[in-house]
This record gives C-alpha cells, structure tokens and sequence, in this order.
C-alpha cells in the first residue's frame, strides 16, 4: 500500500503544487488563505525553533573547531542546510502573496487545456503532474530518513556508553545552555532539536517543489502550445482565404499565450533567484562537506552521510532537470513551427510562423545569477564539489 496521491487515479486537479502546499502547510504556511492565529502562531515557532537550533549547531562547531575539527564538520555540514533554508522559510513567507498568485495563473493557463478534449494533452499532463509528485515526495522521504539517520546515530551512541560516564548528547551536534544537556530538560530540548531537523525537511522540500513543479508545468504548457502549432499548421493544398485567416487567428492566439508565459517565467525568476542562488551555493558545500565526513568516518557513522548526500544532490537534480527540461520544450515550438506544411499557406500565414520560429530561438529560463539552472550545471556542480573534496583532504 501507497500513499492515494503517488497513484495514477488521484485527481489531476488536487496534484498541482501538491508538494509545495502539502510540506509548507505543515509548518503553518498557507498561500492564497488567510491564516488563523493558530497556525501563524506555529509557523513562528517553527520558524523560532530552527533558527535557535541553527545558532547551537553553530556555537558547537565554532567550539570544537580547534579541538576537534572532524566534530566541528559534522556540526558545520548540517547547519549550512539548515540556515540555507531558514532563510527559503522566511523568503517564501515574505513574498507569499506573489507565490499564491503565481500558483492561481498556472491554474487558469492548464484549465484552459483542460477544456480542449485531445488524449495528447491529457497524457502529458498526468505524465508531469505524477513526477513532480513521486520525484517531490521521494526528497520528503529521503529528507526524513536523514533525519531519522541522526536520531539513531545520537540514541547508538548513548546506548553504547551507557555503562561509562554518561553523555547527554543532541541528534545533531548542537550546543545548548547546560541544563538542556541535564535531565529532567533533556527528553524536550533532544525532541525540540529533533523537530528542527524536521522543519528542514519541509521547508527545503517546499521550496525546492515549488521550483521543480513550476518548470515542469510550464513545460507541460509549452509541450501543449506546440500540439497547437502542429494542428493549427495541418498541410492543406491551396487554403481558402477564410482558412487562412482562421490559421492567423490560431497563430496569433499562440503568440499572445507565448508571451503570457514568457511573462511569468520572468515574475517566477524574480521570486526564485535569490533562494535558488543561495541553495546551489550551499548545497555544493553541503555536498562536499558529507562527503569529507564520509571519509573521515567509519562504520554506521557513514550511512547518514551517505544519505545525506544522495538527498541534496537528488534536490539540485531537480532543479536542473526541470530547468532543462522547460528549456527543451521552449526550443521545440520553433523547430515544430518549422517542420509544419507552413510553405502551403499564404504569405501573412508564413511571416507569423517565421515570428514563432524567431521567438522560439530564445529559450524560455529561470533567470539566477550567474548561471541558469540545467542538467551541463548540475555536473558543474558535481564537479566543483570534487574539487573542494580533493582541497580538503590535502589540508587534513
């Protein structure tokens, strides 16, 4: 048994920003609703709680970083996470409004397709619709597993020294004040540092979903505007006039949709650049820094490092998957245009494909600095994190 929505007969309405609604609602934020007193209040809290908790991890690697540097690094690799995406929590709060009305225009742009009744279109919206969920929720699982990683890693420990002086020690290696390490305080502050973990679970797979999701429903409604090319263009031998002008009204309608999605690309980049930027840069030295502790560790220690790595480059593959993938599906309206029976109409018919044609050479992509996201930029990545990894082990 699986969760209803990783089948293929969940409603297609109900899977649209699925990922993003479902793990940010979890922390008590919801976009296009007004929210009650109860749920800003846990949203607070949980924006509280790993901000305190990104602060301890901090002073805990900032202590042992002279004494003991492999402890620092395994304090220092998941605070980059965390503090990355405490700052994706609060961006996202911030500009919720402009994400809540982004969601609602692809919600209007994919209900028009709806109504066109063409088993190519429907297909290829499930087709999407079903990756954007599993590959969404298959990094919400990992995220968790990680995370469930460090709580067995911490509860092992203790166990193993249970007969030795006992050391009261946190899921992460975080730093509280003393009597948080000292029981009767120590089952809340060991469970209060355990949510933390949680929260950047979903706060990470949140935004990262809302990123993935909306390249591949763009790049669902391009695929869509290139199956209206294709029909619209049909090889017909000596078009009437009224045909043709029929053609022109379709071609014209195409151009103007076009343009309405090339606008929203450009308010979505104007949302997402800034967190995106951050989150490749941190994740790269995510990346390396789990790698660094995989081999500086040994035995169990290993498989939460090794998780860990798996999750984030899993999380920047979507990025540059769905990056690529709107891209792709940007340059084929010109090559669709192209490969048509254009050279059968008339000559106003033909300037208006040598526009799409025109316009199609520009691809449609998420603007960050720097670079925009795609799969030749995920092996950048890969690579850049190699080269940190081969710095480190000269230097330890």
């Amino acid at each position: 048994m699986y969760p209803r929505f990783l089948g293929r007969n969940y409603p297609l309405a109900k899977h649209l920003f699925f990922v993003t609604r479902y793990s940010f609602g979890l922390l008590g934020l919801r976009f296009g609703k007004e929210q009650s007193w109860l749920q800003l209040s846990w949203l607070v809290f949980n924006f509280v709680n790993l901000a305190h908790c990104c602060q301890a991890e901090f002073v805990f690697g900032w202590i042992h970083l002279r004494t003991s540097p492999v402890d620092a690094m395994d304090a220092f690799c998941p605070l980059a996470c965390s503090f990355t995406t405490l700052f994706k929590l609060g961006w996202m709060w911030w500009r919720r409004q402009e994400v809540a009305d982004l969601m609602d225009r692809i919600r209007l742009l994919i209900g028009e397709q709806e109504k066109k009744e063409d088993s190519r279109r429907k297909g290829a919206q499930r087709s999407y619709y079903l990756m954007v969920t599993r590959c969404g929720m298959l990094v919400f699982t990992l995220g968790s597993i990680t995370t469930g990683a460090f709580v067995l890693r911490s509860l092992w420990e203790m166990w193993v020294r249970r007969h030795q002086e006992f050391k009261f020690d946190m899921p992460f290696r975080m730093l509280f004040h003393n009597f948080a390490h000292r029981m009767p305080w120590f089952p809340v502050f060991y469970l209060y540092s355990t949510w933390s973990g949680q929260v950047t679970v979903y706060a990470f797979v949140g935004t990262d979903g809302f990123f993935f999701g909306f390249t591949l429903y763009m790049a669902f409604l391009l695929r869509a505007l290139r199956y209206d090319i294709q029909d619209a263009l049909q090889p017909i031998s000596d078009p009437s006039v009224r045909e043709s002008n029929v053609c022109c009204r379709r071609l014209e309608d195409i151009v103007d949709r076009h343009n309405e999605m090339e606008k929203i690309v450009e308010e979505f980049s104007g949302i997402m650049a800034a967190p995106t930027f951050v989150h490749f840069v941190s994740a790269s030295l995510v990346i390396a820094t789990s790698v660094i502790d995989i081999l500086l560790y040994s035995g169990y220690n290993i498989i939460r490092y090794v998780v860990y790595t798996f999750t984030v480059s899993s999380a920047i593959f979507l990025y540059c998957y769905g990056g690529s993938e709107m891209s792709t599906e940007s340059l084929s309206l010109g090559e669709a245009a192209y490969s048509s029976a254009w050279y059968t109409w008339d000559r106003e018919t033909r300037r208006r494909v040598y526009l799409i044609i025109l316009r199609a050479q520009r691809p449609m992509t998420v603007r960050v600095p720097f670079f925009a996201p795609s799969l030749p930029v995920f092996t950048s990545v890969i690579k850049f994190t190699g080269s940190i990894v081969a710095l480190a082990k000269t230097i330890l």
